[in-house]
C-alpha cells in the first residue's frame, strides 16, 4: 500500500497535541492563580479579572492559531472543552464572590428581581433564535458572566475618570462619554464572534443568535450595574405595549412627559441587530449599511439624551426634541421586535425543513453543520 505526500501532510502530529494540552492546562492554571489572588487580596478585583479574561482569551488565541492546526481532532475538541468548562467554572466563582459587595446596597431580593427581568427578554431571543442556532450554550452563559464580571468593570475603568474631572452634572461626562463607551463595550463578545463569522464562507451563525449573544452580555452588564445603584425591577404591565416584551423597563418623568427608560438589553441587541444585518447580508440585500446607521443612531440619541436630562443641565426644547424623536424612549424596543421578526421571516425560511422543537437546544454537530452551511449561503449569496 503506497503512501502519497498528501496523506503524510495530515497524519496527526502528537507533539502537537501535548502541545496543546500543555498551553491549556498552563492557562486553567494561571487563570486561577489570578483569580485566587484577587479572592484574597493581593490583587484588586479589577487587575484579577482583566488577567482572567486576557489569559484565557490570548492563550485560547495562541493556542488554535498555532498549534491546533495540526493537532488531531479528538485533541482539540477535548481542549476546547477544558479552556470553556474552566473559563465559566472561574467566573461562576467570581460571580459568587462579587456577590457580597454588589447586595450590599440593593439586597438579594432586587438583584434577583432585576436578574429575571434581564432574562425574560433574553428568554425570548433564546425562543427566536433557537431554530437557526449554531452555537452551544457555554457560548451565552459566558457572554452573559463576560458581561457582569469584565464589561461593566471596563466601562467604569474608561468612564469613571471623565466622571470624576467633569462631575456628574456634566453633559459631556453623563450624557455623551458614559452611553458611548458603555455601549462599545458591551458590544465586545458579539463583535468577536462577528468578525470571525465574516472570515469564514462555507459556515455561518445566524444573525439572531449574535442578538441573543449581545443580550446575554448586556444582561450580565445590567444586573451589575442596577445592583450598585440598588435600582432595578419587574413589571408587566408598567407599559402595556413594551413591558411585556422588556418587564426592566422603569416609567420616569421628564418636562411633565412619561418617558420610558429602556436597559442596556435591548439597546444592545438593536445595535447588534443592526449592525450585524448590514455586516452580514450586505451582498444580499443593497444599502444594508443604512440599518446599521439608524440602529446606532437610535441607540445612542435615546441613551445619550435620557442620561443627559437626568444631569438637570439639558436645554429643554433639544430635551423635547429629542425625546419626540424616540417616541419618549420607545422607539428602540419597538425597533429591536420588528427587526427580529423580519429576520425571522427569512433565516428561519433559509434553514428550512428541520424547524422542529426537540432539535432546537440539543444540538448535534451535523445540524450545526448544516444550518452553518444554508445560513452562509443565504448571507453571501
Amino acid at each position: 500500500m503506497s503512501v502519497n505526500a498528501e496523506t503524510l501532510q495530515n497524519l496527526p502530529d502528537r507533539n502537537a497535541d501535548r502541545r496543546l494540552a500543555v498551553t491549556g492546562v498552563a492557562t486553567v492554571v494561571f487563570s486561577t492563580a489570578a483569580f485566587i489572588a484577587g479572592s484574597l487580596g493581593t490583587l484588586s478585583n479589577a487587575y484579577s479579572t482583566a488577567i482572567v479574561m486576557v489569559g484565557m482569551g490570548v492563550a485560547l488565541k495562541v493556542a488554535w492559531t498555532y498549534m491546533a492546526r495540526s493537532a488531531t481532532l479528538a485533541s482539540r475538541n477535548r481542549m476546547a472543552k477544558l479552556l470553556s468548562n474552566a473559563g465559566l467554572a472561574l467566573s461562576a466563582l467570581g460571580v459568587i464572590a462579587a456577590l457580597p459587595r454588589l447586595t450590599k446596597t440593593s439586597g438579594v431580593e432586587q438583584l434577583l428581581i432585576d436578574l429575571c427581568a434581564q432574562l425574560w427578554t433574553v428568554a425570548l431571543l433564546a425562543l427566536a433564535a433557537a431554530p437557526v442556532r449554531t452555537l452551544g450554550w457555554r457560548a451565552f452563559v459566558g457572554a452573559f458572566l463576560f458581561g457582569f464580571l469584565g464589561l461593566s468593570g471596563l466601562a467604569r475603568f474608561v468612564g469613571r475618570p471623565v466622571i470624576l474631572a467633569l462631575g456628574t452634572s456634566s453633559i459631556f461626562a453623563a450624557g455623551i462619554w458614559v452611553p458611548v463607551t458603555e455601549e462599545l463595550s458591551k458590544l465586545i463578545p458579539g463583535a468577536f464572534v462577528l468578525v470571525l463569522a465574516l472570515r469564514r464562507a462555507g459556515s455561518r451563525p445566524s444573525l439572531l443568535e449574535l442578538v441573543l449573544v449581545e443580550a446575554c452580555a448586556a444582561a450580565g452588564f445590567a444586573v451589575n450595574e442596577n445592583s450598585g445603584f440598588g435600582r432595578g425591577g419587574f413589571s408587566l404591565t408598567g407599559s402595556t405595549l413594551l413591558s411585556p416584551i422588556y418587564p426592566g423597563s422603569l416609567l420616569g418623568n421628564a418636562y411633565g412627559w412619561t418617558v420610558i427608560q429602556t436597559g442596556h438589553v435591548i439597546h444592545t441587541a438593536l445595535i447588534m441587530l443592526g449592525v450585524g444585518f448590514a455586516l452580514l447580508y450586505r451582498r444580499r440585500i443593497a444599502r444594508a449599511w443604512i440599518i446599521g446607521v439608524v440602529a446606532v443612531t437610535v441607540t445612542l440619541i435615546e441613551h445619550c439624551a435620557q442620561n443627559a436630562i437626568v444631569t438637570g443641565h439639558m436645554n429643554e426644547v433639544l430635551g423635547k426634541i429629542l425625546l419626540a424623536v424616540t417616541l419618549n424612549g420607545r422607539l428602540s424596543t419597538m425597533l429591536v421586535v420588528a427587526g427580529v421578526v423580519y429576520v425571522c421571516s427569512f433565516e428561519w425560511r433559509a434553514v428550512g425543513g428541520r424547524l422542529q422543537p426537540n432539535a432546537w437546544w440539543a444540538l448535534l454537530p451535523a445540524e450545526v453543520r448544516r444550518r452553518g452551511m444554508r445560513l452562509a449561503s443565504l448571507q453571501t449569496a
